[in-house]
């Protein structure tokens, strides 16, 4: 396991160590506010193969956080590879697998090697759910999706039993089309025990149906206040400092669309980045326009490529540009001492609430 020296070094040390991997744009689903809906529709046949992301790990410094989505991931049939490269030689200490579910089937043999070959990793497992039963199935375009939803979340709850290096959280885009209905998910989302806790994702790029864009944002911040009401993320290591991360960065993303305004120090190519599936090395997600080159033609030194001028040019870009994505709001917060002090203070405060009566049971 990491011990505190190095998880402090991790975090403010100055490397970058957060890497947002895109491994398939190949997907089952075909949602309607899916950022990524091109690239899903006409997906790229050049994936990087696992001995070329094998190449990459090898040049890669210890990492903080991995987030291996797509797409959807689970279609590769080597994922469990894909992971242990990046837990065992990259040395990750969290990683990230988004998935919609829909491949229950697959779930327990994917994850229970997953978990049980990467004991000193803790897993986040986000699954999917944007609606209710026939709702779901609407807005993911793929009939008879929920119940698999709910296969798959139930089978990673028994799986409780073997492993404890992980949880499942329910994720639930937040857009003009799920504002009205997104109470009542998050109480039925809580009734069906499956879930560990519940993120709400802010609706971010150019999706498909852009009339999905610029919903209600105090409704957005109302039924975030109530998921910190009813869930608590006991089950992960860092719970306590995660609801007061969130708290925080719910309130710049509200900033952020109201003023339109750069609001947060954003350490895209600096500590963070974006491989999508064809080894395109990207700033962040957002940022599409703004290529840094393709690992495949860098001998897979993505180290190297971020101190190129080409990086440092996109860097200093990002300074100055703004946007609601949760992901470079988070990592605002993370890798600046003075607002992850912000965030330890929020966390002590809120417990202190709680023992006085000020805050939530």
């Amino acid at each position: 396991m990491v011990n505190p020296l190095e998880m402090a070094r991790r975090f403010w040390g100055g490397d970058t160590n957060y890497m947002i991997f895109q491994i398939t744009d190949r997907c089952n689903a075909a949602c309607e506010h899916c950022f990524n809906w091109r690239k899903v529709k006409n997906p790229d046949n050049r994936e990087l193969s696992l001995a070329e992301i094998e190449k990459l790990t090898d040049k890669l410094p210890p990492m903080l956080l991995v987030n291996l989505c797509g797409g959807e991931p689970t279609m590769r049939t080597d994922l469990p590879e894909i992971v242990s490269l990046f837990s065992h030689k990259s040395k990750a200490k969290y990683i990230t697998i988004p998935t919609n579910g829909f491949l229950p089937d697959k779930t327990e043999e994917i994850f229970s090697r997953i978990f049980g070959e990467n004991p000193d990793t803790f897993f986040r497992i986000g699954i999917s759910l944007d609606g209710w039963e026939e709702e779901h199935d609407r807005i993911r375009r793929h009939p008879g999706g929920f119940k698999k939803t709910l296969r798959t979340a139930g089978f990673l709850q028994k799986m409780k039993q073997s492993y404890d290096n992980f949880f499942v959280e329910a994720n639930i885009v937040f857009s003009r089309k799920t504002q009205d209905t997104i109470d009542d998910l998050v109480t039925n989302i809580h009734s069906t025990g499956l879930f560990d806790s519940i993120a709400v994702l802010y609706i971010r790029g150019n999706p498909e149906d852009p009339q999905l864009m610029q919903p209600d944002l105090e409704k957005y911040r109302a039924v975030n206040q109530r998921i910190a009401d009813v869930f608590r993320v006991a089950r992960h290591p860092s719970a306590r400092i995660l609801e007061a991360l969130t708290e925080l960065v719910v309130e710049k993303v509200i900033e952020a669309e109201t003023t339109q305004r750069h609001c947060f120090t954003c350490y895209a190519v600096k500590r963070f980045f974006v491989l999508n599936a064809n080894g395109n090395l990207f700033p962040c997600e957002i940022l599409e326009d703004k290529l840094i080159g393709n690992v495949r033609e860098h001998d897979y030194d993505i180290p190297a490529m971020l101190k190129s001028d080409v990086a440092e040019d996109i860097r200093q870009f990002a300074k100055s540009c703004t946007c609601t994505w949760e992901c470079a709001i988070n990592m605002s917060f993370i890798y600046n001492p003075l607002q992850s002090a912000k965030v330890v203070s929020r966390s002590f405060s809120r417990t202190l609430g709680r023992h006085d009566g000020r805050g939530r049971k």
